[in-house]
């Protein structure tokens, strides 16, 4: 968690007042609840009921209108929906209606800038770049599957809060800062210049996704989890998907087609033909991943086996990976 001087800064700058952002910092970081108030970022009802108060809705108004948006989805998200603003609410949900209650307005957009910068300090420390950072946060280009679907809620309540435009122009500072104040351990330091060496080399050969176990994995929580089973294990079968290898299937009226495309090419191929394509007999495997009304990607690839992450930058393995 950066410091509650940090967090005052950026409350100040954004254009919130610092003493208020101080009382609410320390309601968030009670160790009780602190990861559950993220749930703004990860549920789209409480989301949803947090921008409605931001507007001025009551949240008698915002749990009947919820409701009946929630009939749309699945039936966790009906459930949720019902104990909204109630007892039996035990997310952080209620340690955000408190704020509310006591601070309004502002106390909500304190809690946003509060949930955002921990987020941000996290994907640092997780290793990732800067332009990735700003992919996750929302602030530039798409991701796909459910980082994008956070990205866009973070930005959504970052411009409902009047903050996506504090956040742009400053992230680079917010990272200087974070840096500075919350420096890695030396072997953690140790552990992100090497994946930072293994992620640039893989993304300079247009790898976008590590195949671990039979999971997908983005690039950089694929090297996180490659480097723990190493660790542990010493050795293990690993696939990389290359761009040319990743298809996402078409939707048309929102409905599958089982059509797919990729970035070079965007002319659908049936399914089928892809299989036919990609021929077990030759060593290929294919991995599908479900989306959330967005359709269904493919990653096919080759498996080898490696004993070190620093075999991944090795020129001669790269180059002989089967793919």
């Amino acid at each position: 968690m950066p410091s509650h001087k940090l967090h005052r800064k950026w409350a100040e700058e954004c254009g919130i007042n610092g003493d208020l952002a101080n009382e609410v910092d320390r309601i968030i970081d009670d160790m009780s609840h602190h990861d559950s108030v993220k749930v703004m970022i990860t549920n789209m009802i409480a989301m949803e009921a947090v921008v409605r108060l931001i507007r001025g809705n009551s949240p008698e108004d915002i749990k009947e209108s919820l409701l009946r948006l929630s009939k749309m989805f699945p039936n966790n998200v009906r459930k949720y929906a019902k104990i909204l603003f109630t007892d039996r609410d035990t997310t952080g949900m209620k340690v955000i209606k408190e704020i509310y209650d006591t601070y309004g307005v502002e106390g909500l957009k304190a809690a946003i800038l509060h949930v955002v910068l921990d987020y941000i300090e996290q994907l640092y420390l997780r290793g990732y770049d800067i332009d990735e950072i700003k992919r996750r946060i929302g602030l530039r280009g798409l991701l796909w599957g459910a980082s994008e679907r956070k990205g866009e809620r973070i930005s959504y309540l970052l411009e409902e809060a009047g903050f996506k435009e504090c956040i742009t122009r400053n992230i680079e500072i917010i990272l200087r800062d974070i840096k500075f104040s919350k420096p890695p351990s030396k072997a953690m330091e140790k552990d992100l210049k090497v994946h930072q060496k293994v992620l640039n080399y893989l993304k300079s050969r247009d790898i976008v996704a590590i195949v671990i176990n039979g999971f997908v994995y983005s690039l950089v929580p694929g090297v996180r989890r490659l480097n723990s089973i190493l660790k542990k294990q010493g050795i293990v079968r690993v696939g990389l998907v290359k761009r040319k290898h990743r298809f996402k299937e078409k939707i048309l009226v929102g409905m599958p087609t089982d059509m797919f495309y990729n970035e070079e090419h965007y002319k659908p191929i049936p399914f089928i033909d892809l299989l036919k394509k990609y021929d077990p007999e030759e060593g290929w495997n294919w991995k599908m991943e479900y989306g959330r009304g967005k359709g269904r990607v493919i990653y096919f690839y080759r498996e080898r086996e490696i004993k070190s992450l620093e075999e991944i930058v090795s020129s001669l393995y790269i180059d002989d990976f089967p793919f």
